[in-house]
């Protein structure tokens, strides 16, 4: 279509104006040849900004801000909860991650860790976050365009030595004793880049052989957060870069707390070769597994092989098999559970569960049965402590897939994508102390970290004079921060 007449000035060398809806916009072009047709072709690019009959040509904000991360406009209202809470979270730590690299590469290296935690953002919008944002006023204060967030997280991604003595520093195990053990676990991320030379076909269980790499964190159960994270090609066995980690973290006591489905003896036998800690749950068919005790009805009478936890009672039989240390459970409450499901399960689905399979299998519901090897002998009551704590790792790893949506990545550049690790790393830090505090006043069940994150964000500076003054907020969002010990609603500068 012919365009108007106005329109007509704004046309200019390696640009084209489309009309959509209605309305014009101006794009970038390039023109490539195309050996095949043996002509050149014309590409579109991005947009840069759009067209009005009475305010003439108005640029996009994300290429204003792109192409002049400087001077940018000037914002008397910013959001201000997302980095209050995050600043809040993060407290001291703020200052060892600042004294990591230059200023203005650590700046950046924590306000990506912030969109990232509060917005899952890619780096391409960072720009205009960051731009409205009162982090802004403390961090990147000249402002920040792709490009130097591309190149700050590089120089992060060059420095794993300064990293991991950050991570060193921040790990208190004075003793090795099973209250401040660490736990090590990977996960598998698929990847589409085609540059990093890491990303390789592998096996997960998940079944998916798409290319992928994979990240090794270790987990403390004393601090309750991640303490280290290193990434790992897409088929390497995890029992030999779980020994890299190790040594290169340099801490004891290290444990791999295992799930179900990992026993082997050759995995056994790997994980003694390496001289690495380990508590791995058996399947309850596992021919290691000694029902014997719990088979006699009264084998509670005298017995004093029992604990407390969360209010259940939990029987325990200690053995040796195979020179292995083997330690099974039998929660009653559980047991009861499992045989009343299995027997509902009878005259629904009898194709797959018979009364002949309950009797082959009565002497194992209500059982956990975990084989390990230590740095000191735990009574049972610990042992099955420290294997409950698993959950803390799933739990971190659902988070960094859904909360900051990291279940892919297409990073192009490896030392880029090692400094991107990294910031997605303080995330996690921020995520689990708000999850932790979440946990510890009660309020699970009703309240999610994304929760606390959504709440913050209709939380404002405005700036009157020199001064920036909090605006209002909800009594039930205030309640909630002070049920949480988590205050940055009074900060004033």
């Amino acid at each position: 279509m012919s365009l108007p007449e106005w329109v007509l000035p704004y046309k200019e060398p390696k640009t084209e104006i489309k009309c959509i809806n209605g309305r014009f916009y101006k794009y970038a072009v390039e023109y490539r040849y195309n050996a095949e047709k043996k002509r050149t072709d014309k590409i579109s690019g991005r947009l840069l900004g759009r067209l009005s009959e009475t305010e003439g040509f108005v640029p996009s904000v994300k290429q204003s801000v792109a192409a002049d991360p400087i001077n940018l406009r000037k914002v008397d209202i910013k959001t201000f909860g997302v980095f209050g809470l995050f600043r809040s979270l993060l407290g001291d730590e703020i200052k060892g991650i600042l004294s990591l690299f230059k200023q203005e590469v650590s700046e950046v290296l924590l306000m990506v860790a912030l969109y990232r935690f509060s917005h899952q953002s890619a780096i391409k919008r960072m720009p205009h976050y960051h731009s409205t944002d009162y982090c802004s006023e403390h961090w990147a204060k000249n402002g920040i365009s792709a490009k130097n967030i591309t190149q700050a997280l590089s120089k992060v991604g060059e420095n794993r030595e300064a990293l991991v003595n950050w991570m060193q520093k921040r790990i208190a195990c004075p003793s090795a004793s099973l209250s401040n053990f660490l736990m090590i676990d990977s996960t598998h991320i698929p990847t589409v880049s085609e540059n990093l030379h890491i990303n390789v076909p592998g096996y997960n269980p998940q079944s998916s052989f798409d290319k992928q790499i994979r990240l090794m964190y270790i987990f403390s159960s004393e601090l309750k957060q991640p303490v280290y994270y290193r990434l790992i090609n897409g088929n390497i066995a995890d029992i030999s870069s779980m020994k890299a980690c190790v040594e290169e973290l340099n801490v004891k006591p290290v444990v791999f707390v295992a799930d179900k489905g990992f026993y082997s003896k050759a995995n056994i036998s790997a994980l003694r070769q390496n001289k690495l800690h380990f508590i791995i749950p058996l399947r309850r068919d596992n021919s290691l597994v000694d029902y014997s005790l719990f088979q006699s009805r009264n084998f509670k009478i005298g017995a004093k092989r029992y604990f407390t936890y969360q209010n259940r009672i939990i029987w325990y039989y200690e053995y040796q098999a195979e020179g292995n240390f083997i330690v099974t459970y039998l929660d009653d409450e559980l047991r009861v559970k499992e045989e009343k499901d299995y027997l509902n399960r009878c005259a629904t689905h009898p194709e797959e569960y018979t009364l002949e399979k309950f009797k082959s299998k009565i002497d194992s519901f209500g059982t956990l049965t975990l084989i390990y090897e230590l740095p000191l002998k735990p009574t049972p009551e610990e042992l099955y402590q420290t294997y409950k704590q698993r959950n803390e790792v799933e739990v971190m790893f659902d988070a960094y897939k859904h909360f900051l949506e990291a279940d892919k990545t297409y990073m192009q550049d490896r030392y880029v994508f090692e400094g991107w690790l990294m910031a997605n790393f303080i995330a996690m830090i921020v995520y689990y102390r708000l999850y932790a505090a979440i946990k510890e006043a009660g309020k699970l069940k009703n309240t999610s970290p994304k929760d606390v994150v959504e709440f913050s964000k209709s939380i404002y500076k405005m700036r009157s004079g020199e001064t920036w003054i909090t605006t209002e907020t909800t009594a039930k969002v205030r309640v909630l921060l002070k049920s949480l010990n988590i205050d940055y609603l009074t900060e004033q500068s």
